[in-house]
């Protein structure tokens, strides 16, 4: 297996390699332009994690994005969808304060699809996105994910636990999990990972 990089820094062509990834998984009124992501990482750099290929490509990511109360409801109740997303719902981070969080566009290219080190690599990264967090003193109160394919269900239901809260328009699932039950989720994968 070619050497795979952890990546958190991305530019607007990035984010176009990502959006083209994600147009083999999501329904096109799903997926939020590439110009679009690249604002919600302008207002928040720690929103994606992205792993690279041996020639420096994009080719898993993955957007793990603070909103406010209200946008994560209106996720939540299907009464918006990821696309319709705006960079002023994302929050900034600041030390010892809560946060609602989206576990959004969970993609890897069809190349690398089954390869068992891109999704570790992906995993790992999220722990280490987890850990900045967690050295800020920074609380989830609820994470939420969006599942388009049986795979992303699956990662939702059996392997971060998170509880079925309802279909929406576009063909996909929504899930939840407490903060307190991310913690453990999140125990889970470490112990995943160090096997």
């Amino acid at each position: 297996m070619e050497e795979l990089k952890i990546d958190y820094k991305f530019n607007l062509e990035d984010f176009k390699v990502m959006e083209n990834i994600e147009h083999s998984y999501f329904p096109n009124d799903n997926i939020t332009p590439a110009e679009e992501v690249l604002k919600w990482y302008q207002k928040n750099h720690l929103t994606c994690v992205g792993v690279r290929n041996g020639n420096n490509e994009i080719i898993a990511s993955v957007n793990i994005l603070p909103l406010n109360k209200e946008t994560f409801y209106d996720i939540y109740y299907t009464r918006m969808n990821e696309a319709d997303i705006k960079d002023s719902q994302i929050e900034r981070y600041e030390n010892n304060k809560e946060y609602y969080l989206y576990l959004s566009s969970i993609s890897i290219h069809k190349k690398y699809r089954n390869h068992y080190y891109v999704i570790i690599a992906l995993l790992k990264g999220c722990i280490s996105l987890y850990k900045k967090l967690a050295d800020k003193n920074i609380k989830i109160i609820e994470m939420m994910a969006d599942a388009s394919t049986e795979h992303g269900e699956k990662i939702c239901n059996k392997f971060l636990n998170m509880k079925y809260i309802a279909d929406t328009n576009h063909h996909s699932k929504i899930y939840c999990i407490n903060g307190e039950e991310v913690i453990n989720a999140i125990d889970k994968i470490k112990e995943f990972l160090i096997q």
